[in-house]
């Protein structure tokens, strides 16, 4: 099948058409004066999107901004900013014409700034927003549940990323590295995450509340990410691959009670309240795929590649009088064997996430991350080879606060530490100092 768009349009024209389709988008869904209160905007638009949801289609606008330097370390002494705006809207399809469990979501991307990591020399890049720098169209896929939400399958352009190999925790970090998924399945494979999509198809069961298995197919081609294309390349060629992912899925909470009665020693009853428990997500996953990957060691492709993944994200400690006041931990590793294919064959990750740390601010959040990414011995050797440095592990430590100004808007100071960048003795430690910058409607 071959059916492509636009190949080569203007880069300059693209983001002009998707920013004025954004601010299009903006103001259809809010077509009420809005408040004089510049407080008030964030709640004001949540709730004229929430009306729009009650007729079947709910907009979303997501902005992320990034703004750091690193006084300290790397190649080179710089500052840099980068943002990444998604767009678009869900439709109710039960709402919209009858089909029930059915929804329809298309959506669109722009994204713009200059990484950072450039001038440091690592690999994890140090901000979470820097993606294809372009306008992009980006989703378009039909969801159907089924039997009450025990099947669910999507199907049309969407990206892996939005069901494999990511964690709760993912999703609030500034580091690139490990925000939304870890870099490794990237660099190992042809995994994709937003603002790039492919055909794919999924499907989800659920047997009970707490487990879940999951698998995917999605199209693996050289095409991800091409500025050019700008999302609309919907072909599928010969020379395309595919990716498979399996994933299972179990979501404990550990030291709940349901509500109950106890009597003292005079025989006076009293209610014993509910307990929520500590809840937790625990997830296994592998990829495959036959996309041919060069070897480092030289000789022919190699096809049939595949890796695996273990991660999970547990509360250990919940305030009795506020659940708001809590702390979690997370962590996980990848893993792919085929070290002759595989740049980076094994990273770890862990942090923390600690919710209402400062009296007051019920909904601030302390991040504190790790992570290490450990270079295959034959890609190390291929470097080597050419005269340069050997690489060997690259480690960031990343800790930053989450300031939610409302339940729709933040800022997130960020403090990085980036031990040997890309793997190299040779290349100082960098330090980067930075904020982000974001509203999620």
């Amino acid at each position: 099948m071959s059916f492509r768009i636009a190949s080569k349009i203007p880069r300059n024209m693209l983001r002009r058409f998707f920013q004025g389709v954004a601010g299009l988008f903006l103001s259809c869904c809010l077509s009420q004066a809005a408040p004089s209160d510049l407080a008030a905007f964030p709640n004001w638009i949540e709730a004229e999107f929430d009306k729009a949801g009650d007729h079947g289609v709910t907009p979303f606008f997501n902005y992320w901004g990034v703004f750091q330097g690193n006084p300290v370390g790397g190649l080179s002494q710089e500052v840099a900013y980068t943002h990444e705006i998604l767009f678009g809207a869900t439709l109710d399809m039960e709402k919209l014409v009858g089909w029930k469990g059915a929804s329809f979501k298309i959506s669109g991307a722009d994204a713009t700034g200059t990484n950072l990591s450039t001038a440091i020399g690592n690999v994890f890049n140090t901000s979470e927003s820097y993606v294809t720098p372009t306008g992009l169209f980006y989703e378009m896929f039909y969801d159907q549940k089924l039997f009450n939400n025990f099947l669910e399958f999507r199907i049309g352009r969407m990206a892996a990323a939005d069901e494999f190999c990511t964690l709760p925790a993912f999703g609030l970090q500034v580091n690139g590295g490990i925000d939304g998924n870890p870099t490794s399945i990237f660099l190992n494979s042809k995994f994709t995450s937003s603002p790039n999509a492919v055909w794919g198809a999924m499907v989800k069961i659920n047997p009970s509340p707490i487990f879940y298995a999951a698998s995917g197919i999605y199209q693996a081609t050289d095409r991800i990410g091409v500025i050019g294309y700008h999302g609309l390349d919907f072909s599928i060629r010969p020379g395309d691959s595919f990716l498979m992912l399996a994933e299972t899925g179990w979501s404990p909470t550990f030291g709940g009670s349901p509500a109950g009665t106890a009597h003292d020693k005079d025989g006076k009853k009293s209610v014993v309240p509910a307990e929520a428990g500590l809840p937790g997500i625990y997830k296994f996953g592998g990829y495959f795929s036959n996309f041919p990957f060069s070897s480092y060691a030289g000789g022919p492709v190699q096809q049939n590649t595949y890796g695996f993944y273990l991660m999970g994200q547990q509360t250990v400690w919940q305030s009795a009088q506020n659940a708001n006041h809590n702390l979690a931990l997370w962590a996980g590793v990848t893993y792919s064997p085929q070290y002759q294919v595989a740049q980076m064959p094994v990273m770890g990750f862990g942090g923390t996430v600690w919710q209402g740390l400062i009296p007051g601010r019920d909904q601030d959040q302390f991040l504190c991350t790790w992570m290490t990414g450990a270079f295959s011995s034959t890609y190390a050797d291929s470097i080597a080879s050419s005269g340069a440095a050997r690489p060997s592990a690259e480690t960031v430590f990343d800790i930053s606060y989450i300031i939610n100004l409302t339940p729709n808007v933040f800022i997130q100071p960020d403090i990085q530490y980036i031990i040997q960048p890309n793997g190299l003795g040779t290349t100082p430690n960098a330090l980067v100092i930075g904020a982000q910058f974001g509203c999620n409607f």
